[in-house]
């Protein structure tokens, strides 16, 4: 089933598939850009059929609505002031499938605020469920629908993507620890399909692969969290360990190490050893990890980012390419950007590169402000970490580290200290060290050690809702982004 963006009647739906020719009935599912197989409109005609309400009260269902960028699909969802209701169509009833999908949407549509009534209906035997509010899944009479129909006090939306916002459904393993670890969250439906195979999968180096945004490290501590239940597990951070981490080892009893100590691992013995953010390791150290879970005929699972580096150095560990070549190895790769909403994903591309800027077309939730000093643009951001941004800073390094040194804010976390974290409100400053080349990419210049463009790249896709950037002594960097925005979005104007 396609998305149906608009509300619809339910008996205009079935009455077009039923009374029109084929032709016209398909163009006007070919207008409304929606698609539905005809045995759910069969299905949505025996549902109907059971309900004895005035005609009025089958209007304005949203049939299929999927939340953007999660893909959680509602079959049939009718909005009110005074509450939603929901109902799944399945053609047979397996019991306990149907009321674990209405605990999911119950999770999805509590964000609304609003009294849910959530129900399943079976087409083979015409019956009715409904889920209680204690999680309970019991069959009811039609009538207890009809009424609520007929009660319900619509509410209508201009458009129902709007009322959801993907970032207020992700849960981080560190940012929201007790969330986590108690379960409450669901997968996206690309974690879920990764998470089913990876479970039967007999691979040895389970590879799961995707850019910032994209899961790939709750679905790694999902899946160490998984098998913890049966088998010593291990899981090795590739940096120094978070306030996150620390909860879930001292709080919660997980095994967690940093990297330096990933020789802890012959006296732990683990059966299962989950590594997160791969890329940054040495070379000899996966090396090591490798020739350990070989030698003791156990299992490993990397998550990975080769774009998401720090050092120069780094560049060319080709950690990815490494763990490809292994025999036995099985590669998953996350391609949808759950993290940051699409404003900020095309905002974050067009940074990096003013041509995409074009696709940048929705700036309420970007800011950017300009300072001449450094000092100045620290007071403000002392201002704003006050408000609940987070400030993240560059890491700074002991030798011929003068060109980081001069836009480092000293507030907040440095680019290190948010590896695998996200946060609502990001802050970041951008110094004299980066201009845009002859491509209109972004670029740096005197980079040493650590390289402030990938830093900056990890810093600004921490961020689930907004980003903040502070412009220092940089003048040309201000102006061409400024113009990139302005030719594409004449309403921007920078804010608080």
């Amino acid at each position: 089933m396609k998305i149906l963006r608009k509300p619809v009647d339910l008996n205009s739906l079935v009455s077009s598939y039923k009374d029109l020719p084929a032709e016209i009935y398909e163009g006007i599912l070919s207008f409304f850009n929606f698609t539905i197989r005809n045995e759910e409109i069969n299905q949505i005609s025996a549902f109907i059929s059971n309900l004895n309400v005035e005609d009025r009260h089958l209007g304005y269902f949203y049939v299929g609505y999927k939340i953007p960028q999660i893909d959680k699909e509602f079959d049939l969802l009718r909005i009110g002031e005074n509450y939603i209701l929901n109902v799944e169509i399945k053609s047979i009833l397996k019991e306990e499938d149907a009321r674990n999908q209405l605990l999911q949407n119950k999770y999805y549509l509590s964000s609304l605020g609003k009294k849910l009534k959530l129900f399943t209906y079976i087409s083979e035997d015409n019956s009715f469920y409904q889920l209680g509010d204690e999680g309970t899944f019991y069959p009811i009479d039609f009538a207890v629908f009809e009424k609520l129909l007929e009660s319900q006090k619509l509410e209508h939306h201009t458009n129902l993507d709007d009322l959801f916002d993907p970032s207020d459904y992700l849960v981080s393993p560190f940012n929201d620890s007790e969330r986590f670890n108690n379960g409450s969250y669901f997968l996206t439906k690309q974690q879920q399909e990764f998470k089913d195979v990876i479970i039967k999968s007999s691979s040895q180096f389970i590879i799961l692969e995707g850019l910032p945004g994209t899961g790939k490290t709750l679905l790694l501590y999902d899946l160490a969290k998984e098998f913890s239940e049966t088998h010593e597990i291990v899981i090795i951070h590739t940096g120094v360990l978070n306030t996150g981490h620390l909860i879930l080892n001292q709080q919660y009893k997980w095994r967690i190490i940093p990297i330096k100590e990933v020789k802890e691992i012959e006296h732990l013995k683990p059966q299962f050893i989950f590594v997160d953010e791969t890329q940054r390791m040495y070379p000899s150290q996966l090396k090591y990890i490798i020739e350990y879970i070989k030698e003791n005929n156990i299992v490993g699972f990397f998550s990975i980012d080769p774009k998401q580096i720090l050092s120069i150095h780094e560049r060319n560990y080709n950690n990815l390419s490494k763990l490809k070549s292994l025999k036995n190895s099985e590669l998953f790769k996350l391609s949808k950007k759950i993290r940051t909403n699409k404003e900020l994903g095309a905002f974050i591309k067009g940074l990096f590169n003013l041509d995409y800027m074009k696709y940048c077309n929705n700036t309420d939730n970007i800011s950017i402000h300009y300072f001449g000093d450094i000092n100045q643009a620290r007071g403000f951001a002392e201002g704003l970490e006050r408000e609940g941004w987070q400030i993240i800073d560059y890491t700074g390094q002991n030798f011929n580290g003068q060109a980081i040194q001069k836009m480092m804010l000293n507030r907040g976390l440095n680019a290190h200290g948010v590896l695998g974290q996200e946060f609502d409100k990001v802050l970041v400053l951008v110094g004299s060290t980066f201009y845009y080349n002859d491509q209109n990419s972004i670029a740096v210049r005197n980079a040493n050690y650590y390289d402030p463009e990938r830093m900056f790249y990890q810093s600004v896709t921490r961020a689930r809702k907004q980003i903040m950037l502070l412009v220092v002594n940089n003048p040309e960097f201000m102006t061409k982004v400024i113009k990139a925005l302005k030719n594409t979005n004449e309403k921007y104007s920078p804010s608080r």
